[in-house]
């Protein structure tokens, strides 16, 4: 006769397994994106959860072993529902999901419980908890393989200790007629008016007209050289191309350091301006600039970048300082990107705003919220009698969408072509009280730069490889009526800079050629590049 197994290996811990298993794969999918201290107090809940459930339902069957199958069964329908719904319907159809899912759900457990006694629970215990380990073990290899990598790729401390130089070496001057203030607005994913028209049928001729009527020169044939924000904004802060990096930075974090700490923002601060970047949640706080401003639930917050970039956050509105690591500032929430992947997903609006309302530190990225307080902001630079140069990166209208017409907020994911139009009404008209803010007020005619990173995102196919084509941008420009640029056909972002400097300070850059590049991986591949000039360039 076989020996019987031990019972302490018959326990069944494989519910409390298979509940931890999607959130450290969740994590390891987006490993560097996300807050990671949020990643334990996510397991503890759903380890509390799962406890709380399994006591409940042993205290009715008095099974412990079909109490564990009938728990996992929950779990994995409430871990898997989210997700298969973004794989299958993005924003299509979720309440019917949900109860689908809660149908099958409760099918299986009554399946479950009607076969009990063919089912052998007891036996199956031991294989369920060796494969659920199993998974776990593979999940932490790849997770520590992770970390690794992240602590050979440190963000290099020559970045900042040349920033902080930078940033003391010049002594300020005032705006006036020879230092306008300069504002570089970047609303995310903007697409041209003819992208509009033919790809959405959207007339966007009425914003064009109100930025004319102001004195913008909207540039109708404008184009990004990239396809995505991170090489897009770094090629045209720093007027040239990124083709490869250099440095033992991570891609991503080279880029957004390139961004940050920019060639364009160097060259004003030596002529005594003062650098401010109003942070997107995408973005690096900069150790150059002399202002960083964040957006909170509580307030606006500046963060004080110091020679190894870690950032410190003062909350001017509790008057309490908060110590954060400097990858804070662009990483997204991981309690409400589980949210997202799971059956709560059906509450995900009532759970972020519940969710807000408990945290003190930055709103998230794609914050409706973010965009609004951006938007309002900017008043406090335009009274400033410094000459500014500031860097406003919005997350709209990038896909999802927040607002509708009247600016009730509503997060779509994948908005149909009239809910997209809507938000983009409302959208517009707060760009245009933004601008407006800054014409109003400011003491002297200023430079205004409204030019999107690259096109639209709605809509696009992606194939087997990772290629979005959407180059054609909005892009308007704004002068004191002393300075004029002819802008070329074709005409790129990466000109933009050239351009403008040269018109204002006289500078001698030389323009270079309008080159489009496709990357052909993904965003976190940014150097996997193909030229696809001959294909897309508007000549």
């Amino acid at each position: 006769m076989s020996k019987p197994s031990p019972t302490i290996l018959r326990l069944p811990v494989y519910p409390w397994l298979l509940g931890a298993f999607p959130i450290l794969h969740l994590y390891a999918a987006n490993f560097g994106a996300v807050i990671d201290i949020e990643v334990p107090i996510c397991i503890f809940w759903v380890m509390t959860a799962i406890t709380v459930a399994y006591i409940s339902i042993n205290a009715l069957l008095r099974n412990r072993h079909e109490t564990a199958a009938i728990v996992s069964i929950i779990v994995i329908g409430f871990s898997l529902s989210g997700h298969l719904h973004n794989l299958l319907f993005e924003s299509e159809f979720l309440v019917v999901w949900s109860l689908a899912v809660l149908l099958c759900i409760a099918l299986a457990i009554a399946a479950l419980h009607k076969l009990r006694p063919q089912l052998g629970l007891g036996q199956a215990a031991i294989p369920l908890n060796l494969i659920s380990t199993a998974l776990l073990v593979l999940q932490a290899g790849t997770l520590a393989g992770h970390y690794a990598e992240s602590y050979n790729q440190q963000l290099a401390r020559s970045f900042g200790n040349d920033a902080v130089a930078a940033r003391q070496s010049s002594a300020k001057v005032h705006d006036s007629a020879e230092r306008p203030d300069i504002y570089y607005i970047i609303p995310d994913g903007y697409a041209s008016n003819a992208w509009n028209q033919s790809e959405i049928n959207f007339d966007n001729s009425s914003f064009t007209e109100a930025l004319s009527t102001r004195g913008f020169n909207v540039v109708l044939h404008a184009q990004s050289n990239y396809g995505t924000t991170l090489p897009s904004l770094a090629s045209t802060l720093n007027m040239r191309y990124f083709a490869s990096n250099p440095t033992e930075l991570h891609d991503v974090d080279y880029l957004r350091l390139s961004i940050a700490e920019s060639d364009v923002a160097k060259y004003l601060q030596q002529l005594g301006y003062t650098y401010v970047q109003f942070l997107s949640g995408y973005l690096f706080p900069s150790s150059i600039a002399e202002i960083n401003r964040d957006f909170t639930p509580n307030g606006t917050v500046d963060v004080i970048t110091e020679e190894s970039l870690s950032a410190t956050l003062w909350d001017t509105m509790q008057d309490s300082k908060t110590s954060a690591d400097v990858r804070r500032f662009y990483q997204q929430s991981f309690v409400s990107l589980y949210i997202e992947t799971t059956l709560l997903k059906l509450f995900d609006d009532e759970l972020r705003k519940v969710l807000e309302g408990y945290l003190t530190g930055p709103y998230d990225g794609a914050s409706p919220r973010r965009f609004l307080a951006t938007v309002d902001e900017v008043a406090s630079v335009v009274s400033m009698q410094e000459a500014t140069f500031t860097v406003i990166h919005m997350f709209e209208p990038h896909r999802p969408l927040f607002f509708d017409e009247d600016g009730i907020i509503d997060k779509i994911s994948n908005p149909s072509d009239q809910e997209f139009i809507a938000g983009l009404n409302f959208v517009n008209a707060r760009f245009l009280d933004m601008i407006d803010a800054i014409l109003e007020g400011s003491r002297h005619e200023p430079v205004i730069i409204f030019q999107a990173d690259h096109g639209s995102s709605k809509g696009e196919v992606r194939t087997a490889q990772w290629r979005p084509i959407h180059f054609d941008v909005f892009s308007a420009y704004y002068l004191p009526d002393r300075f004029t640029i002819e802008i070329p056909r074709p005409h790129t972002n990466i000109n933009t800079f050239p351009l403008i400097l040269n018109a204002v300070f006289d500078a001698d850059f030389a323009l270079k050629e309008n080159r489009l590049f496709e990357l052909k991986k993904s965003n976190s591949k940014p150097f996997a590049q193909e030229d696809v000039t001959e294909d897309y360039a508007r000549r």
